[in-house]
């Protein structure tokens, strides 16, 4: 997720694109923001219309879950691609200064280069777009009232959390409730 003012990033990873994980973030990034100091009554969630974004029938997603916390969502029109050029330019950043350079050769050193690579990017990588000042000097120019901390972010991983709210069952249980067959 973008802050478009600033370019500050809210990362988090999974091994698949759903609406638990988005929404999961969503309120992490919420939270944080909140205990930083941003009002987030003041704070607008845009988003594309993927699947991930959708709220189901029983107003479940994303939306509902930002709107519960005190901001507002809007999605973009359909087929209007611009509109999220901001968040299409740190996919291309991130594939070429990151993914592109680095390697893994274990979950942890992803995880350390990972959180690394995001400091780096929202507290000292120079945007060109932004008139050559990181997110966190736009932060501070712009919102002097809150917390610079903000910029922090700690890059989650986003299956680790979901699994701590609904834990895996292993292949040895034989149903949710149900005992195994005498």
């Amino acid at each position: 997720m973008r802050e478009v003012v600033s370019g500050l990033c809210f990362v988090g990873y999974a091994d698949e694109l759903s609406k638990s994980y988005t929404t999961l973030l969503a309120e992490r990034v919420s939270a944080h923001l909140a205990w930083h100091g941003v009002d987030l009554h003041r704070v607008v969630w845009q988003t594309d219309n993927g699947s991930e974004f959708l709220e189901n029938k029983q107003h479940r997603g994303l939306p509902t879950a930002v709107r519960a916390l005190g901001s507002d969502h809007r999605y973009i029109p359909p087929k209007a691609y611009t509109w999220q050029s901001d968040v299409e330019t740190v996919h291309r950043l991130v594939q070429d200064e990151f993914f592109d350079r680095e390697s893994f050769r274990s979950p942890a050193e992803f995880w350390a280069k990972a959180t690394t690579y995001w400091h780096y990017f929202n507290l000292a990588r120079l945007n060109r777009g932004k008139e050559w000042q990181s997110p966190h000097q736009i932060l501070r120019r712009h919102a002097p009232h809150i917390d610079p901390s903000v910029a922090r972010w700690p890059t989650l991983d986003l299956d680790h959390l979901h699994s701590q709210y609904f834990p895996r069952y292993s292949p040895n249980n034989r149903g949710h409730d149900l005992p195994v067959d005498p």
